[in-house]
């Protein structure tokens, strides 16, 4: 026969006859006790502890004194909601489940059990509440989550969703072609072309010895395409727009900067005169020598000869050497 607590204690305090007589009286009040405690256990939806029942010993209409053990089944008082979630990110899943005794829990995976691994982990902690971890979320991890209960009294379960949204990979900026430094005529155009890669799309900063440039206007404008080609238009070029120019590409994943150099010149600057150089012929006897070799007979002609082939040749000795 399987006695209580309160039984054992009272058979090793006052003996086995004395004991009977004592927790005889007392069975009936117990009783009800315990009817009493289930019911406001029920209505306030808590699991309820151990409740034992013994018959009275002067006997009862079934003929056997059975202590009996009460169960109840699984119930889950809170439960996850579905969840969205980007790849690589932390995820945690928490309910509460109640029971008698303490129901086994098993996670499915669209009907695929779920074993802990360095990436799952199943936590349980004190009265009742149990957490499914995804440490670093995967797109393997999407699909329907069944969570079971069991005990001996039956099971319970509930599902939930989770959805895996696939993470950007993101590039930073990064330059196809830099602009190249320029020399313009006032009033013509100015191009200050360049390509630049990154992902996402990074935004556009141009900038004139450091001071930002306002374009979208009659006279400045910005140019781009989808390939990442960018043109900052200068119409009508002045002085004014000469300088050391930087453009900047910014995303997410970085930031990528080039300088170059627009100069703006004078559209009709006189250009210098090309200096004079002073020439005198010269009466070397080498004048003759040429590419067909050395022609005897004129190096030995008279002077005048010599001042006549100098002339033809165009060679000269200058003051300069």
């Amino acid at each position: 026969q399987r006695l209580t607590y309160e039984e054992r204690m009272a058979r090793r305090l006052l003996g086995p006859a004395n004991a009977a007589s004592v927790l005889d009286t007392q069975g009936e009040e117990n009783m009800q006790n315990a009817q009493h405690q289930n019911a406001e256990n029920i209505r306030l939806q808590v699991p309820t502890t151990h409740v034992r029942s013994r018959p009275s010993s002067r006997g009862d209409d079934r003929g056997h004194d059975s202590i009996q053990e009460k169960f109840f089944q699984p119930r889950f008082t809170q439960v996850p909601e579905d969840v969205v979630i980007e790849e690589g990110r932390f995820c945690r899943l928490d309910f509460k489940v109640s029971g008698l005794p303490t129901p086994d829990v098993m996670w499915y995976q669209n009907g695929r059990m779920v074993h802990q691994d360095q990436f799952h982990k199943m936590i349980v902690s004190e009265k009742g509440f149990h957490s499914f971890i995804f440490e670093a979320v995967k797109s393997a991890d999407a699909g329907t989550y069944e969570c079971v209960a069991v005990n001996r009294a039956g099971e319970a379960s509930f599902t939930v969703k989770v959805e895996v949204i696939a993470k950007e990979h993101h590039m930073p900026p990064t330059f196809i072609f830099k602009p190249q430094s320029k020399k313009v005529f006032e009033g013509d155009t100015a191009r200050l072309e360049c390509q630049i890669s990154a992902i996402p799309t990074p935004r556009i900063y141009w900038k004139r010895n450091n001071e930002m440039v306002q374009y979208n206007t009659d006279r400045i404008s910005l140019l781009h395409d989808n390939t990442g080609r960018i043109c900052l238009l200068i119409h009508n070029a002045s002085k004014k727009d000469a300088g050391w120019y930087t453009v900047s590409a910014v995303n997410g994943a970085g930031v990528a900067t080039c300088h170059a150099r627009l100069e703006v010149a004078s559209k009709f600057q006189p250009l210098p005169a090309p200096k004079q150089l002073r020439v005198r012929p010269t009466f070397s006897k080498y004048l003759a020598l040429n590419g067909r070799g050395l022609d005897v007979k004129q190096a030995f002609s008279p002077e005048g000869e010599f001042q006549r082939l100098a002339e033809q040749s165009g060679l000269y000795e200058s003051d300069e050497l």
